[in-house]
């Protein structure tokens, strides 16, 4: 699996290529001063290769890309 593949990618969408191929992970979040109202669709922005899990950094957006 390539893991690049998952950047830009809805977070739901990116857990379950991930579950489905069981990797462990995490997911941390990043978030801005924005209004928090219209951000409502988490996505991939980050991709960390751990030992033994792999980390997907997130923020969100106001539309579906």
């Amino acid at each position: 699996m390539e893991y690049f593949e998952l950047f830009g990618v809805e977070l739901s969408k990116a857990k379950q290529v991930l579950e489905n191929n069981d990797i462990k992970y995490i997911i941390k979040e990043t978030v801005g001063h924005k209004d928090k109202s219209l951000l409502v669709f988490p996505r991939v922005i980050n991709i960390k290769k751990r030992n033994d899990y792999i980390e997907l950094v997130i923020t969100y957006f106001s539309d579906s890309l």
